[in-house]
């Protein structure tokens, strides 16, 4: 390779697609998406191929010069399923992206993580029950690495379909919790011999600018004056008003490990 090697792990709905167009908006910095994601339906490839052939030829491929820096999104659950979604598809075939990203020389390792799991799960419930996924800025769209020929452009539904309101079951949330915090240790410890930097999401949100310099400089990339993500939040409502039984859920998890994340 003539250029430096990263991967984004992340959790789906923790800000997965802000950072990774936020790299992206740096002229020497291409992230592809996630190329290991099973229960995409409209992958460019089968789920038989090989999990080097795909890192060969949607990631870790030829560039121009002018691109120095090439990562893509791993969820820390890929290739596996979820505990809550048993529709997600697995694909034991590609388990190997691990033990592989492992070994690679030289490999940089953003590991991105939403400390509320709370508001991750109800953004997750939003996201399947409107089909609403990201809303994309159609100026910053086009910088955007994608697979196959459909733009990420197509992926945009109105915010507004997102009003919805539900009831939670706490046994599901807790298994939900346990499902995620799971999946992080996992991913840690497979890439624990990697240069890894963790990012926060709340942090990027707050601090934006800050963190993002911490990021050039962590890839060692030149860093410029300003990231622009391409995406922006689609969740902005306080919980205890997208959450019909939030006090009974504040009372359930009082005293529990998951306590801080009802924060309002």
């Amino acid at each position: 390779m003539n250029y430096q090697p990263f991967v984004l792990v992340s959790h789906l709905r923790s800000g997965t697609h802000m950072l990774r167009s936020s790299l992206e908006s740096h002229p020497a910095i291409r992230c592809q998406s996630e190329v290991f994601n099973s229960d995409n339906r409209e992958l460019p490839y089968p789920l038989s191929t090989p999990t080097q052939e795909i890192l060969d030829r949607w990631v870790y491929h030829e560039y121009p010069p002018a691109v120095q820096f090439v990562g893509f999104v791993l969820h820390a659950y890929h290739p596996r399923g979820l505990v809550l979604v048993p529709e997600v598809r697995e694909n034991p075939r590609w388990d190997d992206v691990w033990t592989i990203l492992a070994d690679m020389p030289c490999l940089r390792v953003i590991h991105l993580k939403r400390r509320n799991l709370l508001r991750r799960h109800l953004s997750h419930l939003m996201a399947r029950s409107t089909g609403t996924w990201h809303a994309w800025d159609a100026a910053g769209v086009q910088h955007v690495t994608h697979l196959g020929s459909r733009s990420p452009a197509s992926e945009t539904r109105s915010p507004a379909a997102r009003r919805r309101q539900f009831t939670l079951d706490p046994r599901r949330l807790e298994a939900d919790f346990l499902d995620v915090e799971r999946a992080r240790r996992r991913a840690g410890e497979a890439l624990q011999h990697q240069a890894t930097k963790e990012v926060i999401y709340e942090e990027l949100c707050r601090d934006y600018h800050n963190v993002c310099e911490q990021l050039q400089d962590f890839l060692g990339v030149t860093p410029i004056r300003q990231l622009q993500p391409a995406v922006a939040r689609l969740e902005h409502r306080p919980l205890q008003e997208a959450i019909l039984n939030y006090g009974e859920l504040k009372a359930h998890f009082k005293g529990s490990t998951w306590e801080a994340f009802f924060e309002d």
